[in-house]
C-alpha cells in the first residue's frame, strides 16, 4: 500500500512520530458520539431522530430490519431521520465498489416502498435521510454521497479532535482484502477550522512535545471538503456531520493493486449553538 505509507509519512513527521497502526481485521466494538471501530460487524449505524445522535451496532440482517422499521415510525410521528453505515466494510465486501456519486431521492406513498429504498441506499455506501408529511401522507427521502453544503457549513467551524484513519483494500476482483485502522496513540490530535477559511492542526504529545502546522479548507457548492492539512491533500467526501461527529472518506480508484476508501472519523470539542 504505497499511498498508505505516504499517509502514514506524512502524520508521523507533522506529529513527531506518535501515530500508530494495526491491522483491523479482528471484531471490536466501540463507541462514543458515533465514532466507533471500522469492524468486520454487519453494520454500525450512526443515526440522528431529530435533535437527538445515536449509534447502534447490528450484526444481522433482521436487527437491520427491526431498526428500518423503528426509525419509519420516528419519522412518521414527525421527526426528521438520518443515517449512515459507519462501517464502510459492509458495501465493500464481496463485488461492491463503493458507494453511487448521484443524490437520489424518492417520494411515496407507500410505508414498504420507502423501507426498500432506505436499504438499498444504505447498501450503495450513502447517507439517508427521511420525512413524512402528515398531510399528505407522503414519505420523503433523499440519499447522497456527501453531505449538502448548507448542511455542512453551519457546523464544519470550530475544533475537531481526529479519532482515527481507516484504509479499506478492494482487489481488481472486487473482493474485499482488508482493513487498516491508523490513529493517534501516544498523543492527541486538533483540526480547528475558522469561518474565514483558514485551518490549524494541532497535535500535544504524551511526551510534551507539541507541533502545529496551518493551511485552508474549502467547500464545493455540491458539499465536498478539501484541505491542504488533511491526509493526501485531497477532497473529502463528508458523509456525516453533527454537533458531535464528523466522517469523511475518500477513494482511490484504478491502482494496480485495486481500490483504495478512506475513511477519517473526528469527535467534536466545540459547542455548536
Amino acid at each position: 500500500m504505497k499511498t498508505a505509507q505516504r499517509l502514514i509519512l506524512l502524520l508521523t513527521t507533522i506529529a513527531v512520530a506518535f501515530v500508530s497502526c494495526e491491522k483491523n481485521n479482528n471484531t471490536n466494538n466501540g463507541g462514543g458520539n458515533g465514532v466507533v471501530d471500522n469492524t468486520a460487524q454487519e453494520r454500525v449505524i450512526v443515526y440522528t431522530v431529530g435533535d437527538s445522535e445515536n449509534l447502534r451496532t447490528l450484526e444481522t440482517e433482521a436487527e437491520w430490519d427491526a431498526m428500518i422499521d423503528l426509525l419509519c415510525e420516528q419519522a412518521y410521528n414527525g421527526n426528521e431521520v438520518t443515517l449512515y453505515n459507519i462501517n464502510q466494510t459492509t458495501r465493500l465486501q464481496g463485488t461492491a465498489k463503493g458507494a453511487a456519486k448521484d443524490n437520489r431521492t424518492i417520494n411515496t406513498t407507500n410505508r414498504e416502498e420507502i423501507r426498500t429504498w432506505m436499504k438499498e441506499m444504505e447498501k450503495q455506501g450513502l447517507t439517508v435521510r427521511i420525512s413524512y408529511d402528515d398531510g399528505t401522507g407522503t414519505w420523503r427521502g433523499v440519499a447522497y454521497a456527501t453531505m449538502p453544503a448548507d448542511n455542512t457549513s453551519g457546523l464544519l467551524a470550530g475544533t475537531w479532535q481526529f479519532n482515527r484513519m481507516v484504509i479499506t483494500h478492494v482487489g481488481t476482483d472486487g473482493s474485499y482484502r482488508g482493513s487498516d485502522l491508523y490513529e493517534p496513540e501516544a498523543g492527541t490530535m486538533y483540526y480547528t477550522f475558522s469561518s474565514d477559511g483558514t485551518v490549524t492542526m494541532t497535535m500535544h504529545g504524551m511526551d510534551g512535545t507539541n507541533a502545529t502546522d496551518s493551511g485552508t479548507w474549502t467547500l464545493s457548492d455540491d458539499g465536498v471538503l478539501s484541505s491542504e492539512l488533511l491526509p493526501n491533500g485531497v477532497v473529502w467526501n463528508v458523509n456525516w456531520i453533527t454537533r458531535n461527529t464528523m466522517v469523511l472518506s475518500h477513494g482511490e480508484m484504478g491502482g494496480a493493486d485495486g481500490d483504495l476508501y478512506y475513511q477519517l472519523q473526528f469527535e467534536s470539542t466545540t459547542s455548536v449553538e
